[in-house]
């Protein structure tokens, strides 16, 4: 390739895949041309493009999500549903441990939820009961008779 510098990240991978003899043969004008080719609006970045390395020992692992307005022609589309189908046993078996990590996860945040409620619901808390205004009443009904009201020691929140 010639002294210029390109800063694209395509171009030069671009260029690393061509041999250097075929390379060195364009001229500055055919090497712009291609630059400006690489960086017309097609190649324009997502509105979404989250990617990712998975940090798991002893794989090299990377996950990319991208998404945004479909641009892509039919006939590419069909072109491409053939090449890179949906379902295969590889994208079948992701999807199932995708599934399987959010059903454990919603599990335990669901779990964890409702056990801090019931926690909390079983909770007793000392009430006065103003409806009942007589101690032998209050008595009969297992409640404590003191300072001229009737007290109910296992009074939950719930209730």
């Amino acid at each position: 390739m010639k002294n210029i510098q390109y800063i694209d990240p395509n171009f030069e991978q671009l260029f690393a895949e061509i041999d250097p003899q075929v390379a060195n043969s364009f001229t500055t004008e055919q090497l712009a041309a291609i630059q400006r080719g690489l960086g017309s609006s097609s190649w324009n970045r997502h509105s979404l493009d989250i990617r990712v390395s998975v940090p798991i020992p002893g794989l090299r692992f990377y996950l990319v999500l991208l998404g945004g307005s479909e641009r892509r022609s039919q006939k590419r589309l069909r072109y491409e549903k053939g090449l890179y189908p949906f379902w295969t046993i590889k994208n079948i078996l992701f999807l199932i441990a995708i599934l399987g990590i959010i059903s454990a996860s919603s599990y335990t945040i669901f779990s964890f939820a409702l056990s801090y409620r019931t926690a909390k619901s079983k909770a007793y808390y000392p009430t006065s009961i103003p409806w009942i205004s007589d101690q032998s009443e209050c008595e009969n009904t297992n409640r404590t008779w003191s300072d001229g009201k009737c007290w109910d020691y296992q009074h939950s929140p719930d209730f």
